[in-house]
């Protein structure tokens, strides 16, 4: 069939070039020769039908070429031919052979260039002589189309490689179709699919989960996804923000033909708003902390206002209230011994309970003294034996310790640096503590354990008295705190607040554990060294 389109076709030619019925035979013989000899022994032949000008002439050309050198197996063809036609030139190069018929037109003045023109109108327009020459024909124009699509991708993928963003293409299924040069650059690879799970080895943990779901959304509701996510680069594993952007493209039917993706560094924009972001927090922060100063400084205002109205009470509890005391010690003393034997049994014990009042009320002046006198002094340290101080307040306890008959046990101690009168005065309320608060018709056991820790020593006074519950264990530090009545226990509800007082003073610490009915242990850490003349705030 080839054969004879190629013969139809240069007689047609020969016919539209003015030709004599005996030229056109001989000149499509010609052609038909060579023809049939590359389509025998060549294998991309393809045949050439031209009008060439030269000057005032016209030449009509049949130029046969094909990859394959077929000529030594044609040569009585090329012959003949060269017998049919004017010439024949038969050029050889080492990728093809190129075999050219010509014939000199007789009547060149009647061939124009819109003549020309419409000689190709009409091979274009010509029918086919069968279903073979449509389908040949079809498949050319489908060469060609694909041909210029091919082109196409290649300038679509020129064009993107050279921008400076990741694109992709997605068909309908979800498969990934095209990714440009920037995208592999950047993610080193890409799933095979939108909704492949293997989107985790390029998202940030934190990311990979809600950016699946927006997938997934964006796929179900056929609609536009834009979200921001952090993608690892694979040059330096950093993981940076991007916008990513996925669009999905419609015909006229609203059918999605194709999606296209496309991924945008947004990492130094993010930057930016995060430094913005700081700076308005710290600005809030400066802000906050200007108005916490202007708090403070007016909370140190009223403190020194309260402190110089301490000052001032601890000077009255110390001059002007302790002389109504003595002079009330005074006469309650005199009516005991001057008046005993005309004052009934009520009048005895109303002298009784006045004196009483009048020892809790000294001793409550003297606690509030010292404890005033903790807040704001300077505490002059030196080296301290603490050993000695211990063996001072069992002396001082003695009778006490008889009368219940107390058994104390006491480890050694270390010499601190500290202030001896307060350091005595913690350990001799909480001895006094530890007697006071035994349990009746249970024998006081005291211990106090010392261990060296680092820099540190550890004191641990434990009895085995009333206790209390551990939901006090803070509580009973404050001033004022009491968990019992005077009548059951007497004293102020001050002397664990001064002992804190001084521990702290030492920078140490103070604490307690009990169990109610069975024991309670204060344990007191102090510093081995301190610095001398602290001054106390």
């Amino acid at each position: 069939m080839d054969l004879i389109l190629a013969h139809k076709r240069a007689m047609k030619l020969c016919e539209l070039t003015g030709f004599s019925l005996i030229v056109q035979t001989s000149i499509a013989t010609a052609v038909s020769e060579i023809a049939r000899c590359a389509i025998d022994f060549g294998k991309n032949a393809v045949l050439i039908l031209g009008i060439e000008t030269l000057g005032e002439k016209k030449i009509l050309k049949a130029l046969i070429r094909d990859t394959t050198d077929f000529s030594s197996r044609c040569s009585d063809a090329c012959a003949y031919a060269k017998r049919l036609v004017d010439d024949v030139e038969i050029i050889r190069s080492p990728k093809q052979i190129e075999i050219i018929m010509k014939q000199q037109v007789n009547f060149p003045g009647t061939l124009t260039t819109q003549k020309i023109e419409s000689f190709l109108q009409y091979f274009s327009t010509e029918p086919p002589i069968s279903p073979y020459d449509e389908l040949r024909r079809k498949n050319i124009q489908l060469l060609e189309l694909v041909e210029k699509v091919k082109e196409s991708e290649n300038d679509y993928r020129s064009i993107t490689d050279s921008l400076p963003l990741m694109m992709f293409s997605v068909n309908p299924r979800g498969g990934i179709t095209f990714t440009n040069k920037w995208l592999q650059d950047f993610l080193g690879g890409m799933p095979k699919e939108i909704g492949s799970t293997s989107w985790q080895n390029y998202l940030h943990p934190e990311d990979y989960s809600p950016f699946m779901k927006d997938i997934n959304m964006s796929n179900h509701r056929q609609i536009p996804l834009s979200g921001q996510y952090r993608f690892r680069e694979k040059s330096s594993g950093n993981f940076l923000w991007h916008m990513f952007s996925i669009i999905p493209l419609k015909n006229d039917k609203e059918v999605v033909m194709r999606w296209q993706g496309f991924i945008v560094d947004i990492h130094a924009q993010k930057r930016i708003e995060q430094t913005l972001k700081d700076n308005r927090e710290l600005k809030e922060s400066q802000e906050q902390l200007f108005q916490n100063q202007m708090e403070l400084r007016q909370k140190v205002i009223e403190l020194n206002r309260s402190n110089h109205e301490l000052e001032q009470f601890a000077h009255l509890a110390s001059h002007d209230l302790q002389e109504p005391l003595r002079k009330l010690f005074y006469y309650s003393d005199v009516l005991q011994k001057k008046y005993s034997d005309i004052l009934d049994t009520s009048g005895t014990g109303i002298l009784k309970s006045m004196t009483a009042s009048v020892h809790r009320m000294k001793e409550l002046i003297r606690d509030l003294l010292t404890y005033s006198q903790l807040q704001h002094q300077k505490l002059p340290f030196e080296t301290v034996d603490l050993s000695d101080i211990m063996t001072d307040i069992i002396k001082e306890f003695d009778l006490t310790i008889k009368e219940k008959g107390a058994v104390i046990a006491i480890d050694p101690f270390p010499q601190v640096m500290g202030n001896p009168i307060r350091l005595r005065q913690l350990f001799s309320n909480l001895i006094s503590n530890a007697l006071k608060y035994s349990r009746k018709e249970v024998l006081p056991e005291i211990t106090v354990q010392v261990s060296n820790e680092d820099d540190h020593v550890s004191i641990k006074v434990r009895d085995n008295g009333i206790g209390f519950e551990e939901e006090y264990a803070e509580r009973i530090f404050g001033l004022f705190e009491r968990l019992h009545s005077r009548d059951e226990f007497p004293g102020t509800g001050i002397g664990l607040a001064i002992c804190k007082r001084i521990v702290e003073l030492h920078h140490g610490k103070i604490s307690a554990v009990s169990k109610p009915n069975e024991y309670s242990v204060f344990e007191i850490n102090l510093p081995v060294r301190q610095e001398e003349n602290v001054l106390v705030e």
